[in-house]
């Protein structure tokens, strides 16, 4: 692990920690939430150049992910039935991390972003619409709008209609459902056009369903394709986050 990580437990879930080289009374942090079958640990790349630019970045354990019990990743059948388990719980759970990382970690409440790559901006795009204080979003190659996601998810892999005990508690949660907590808080949406694991359609389709929620503010509203990338994050995504950062946070 990178000696400038340090690892920290908020609510009992491992998190790894990284502050700016900086010294402060309080720090804008980013919750940053990683993809299906990773680990915080895999995410110290994109923390460390965060940190860099100022920022303190904090990296939870989504369940069943790193140190929380590890499922069969290869197996799709696992998948299918874990993924929005593994969300959803990330959800739950969101406020009791952020609540002890303000009291532990010098977190400035009025300066949160959470940002998340593939399940992970499933993750914290749902965070982000159950908790209205959380300053900005930013959503790499995931989906703000779960139900359309997942309708999406099935006609691709040939499988029948979710059944509506299956969406019962995903809808509960679906950020898009909750979209007059977004008006005019800041959110970045980066999507390849060519993703074939999370395609770009339920992104577009979040976007355009709010979009009338900013038309005070339109810049506060963001979504980036990048023509024919695949589910990546690229250099150029990453120089986006960090310009938009320094607007928004």
């Amino acid at each position: 692990m990178n000696n400038n990580f340090s690892r920290i437990e908020l609510a009992n879930v491992p998190c790894l920690c990284i502050k700016p080289s900086i010294e402060e009374d309080m720090y804008p942090t980013i919750f940053l939430y990683h993809g299906w079958s990773s680990k915080k640990e895999n995410q110290q790349l994109l923390a460390s150049i965060l940190s860099q630019n100022g920022y303190q970045v904090i990296i939870p354990d989504a369940i069943y992910h790193g140190e929380r019990n590890r499922l069969r990743f290869d197996n799709k059948k696992e998948l299918e039935e874990n993924f929005w388990k593994v969300v959803i719980q990330s959800v739950k759970e969101s406020m009791n991390i952020i609540q002890e990382a303000e009291k532990k970690e010098r977190v400035d409440p009025s300066r949160i972003c959470v940002l998340g790559s593939s399940m992970g901006g499933f993750s914290a795009a749902g965070i982000f619409a159950h908790n209205p204080n959380i300053k900005c979003l930013v959503n790499i190659n995931g989906s703000s709008a779960w139900e359309k996601a997942e309708e999406i998810f099935r006609l691709n892999d040939g499988r029948e209609s979710a059944t509506e005990d299956e969406l019962k508690e995903m809808l509960e949660y679906d950020p898009i459902r909750k979209r007059n907590q977004f008006t005019n808080r800041p959110i970045l949406l980066l999507h390849g056009d060519s993703d074939s694991i999370v395609p770009i359609d339920s992104q577009r389709y979040f976007y355009n369903e709010i979009i009338p929620l900013y038309s005070d503010n339109p810049n506060k509203l963001q979504l980036i394709e990048i023509p024919r990338m695949n589910h990546y994050i690229s250099i150029g995504m990453i120089e986006e986050i960090l310009n938009w950062l320094k607007e928004n946070l």
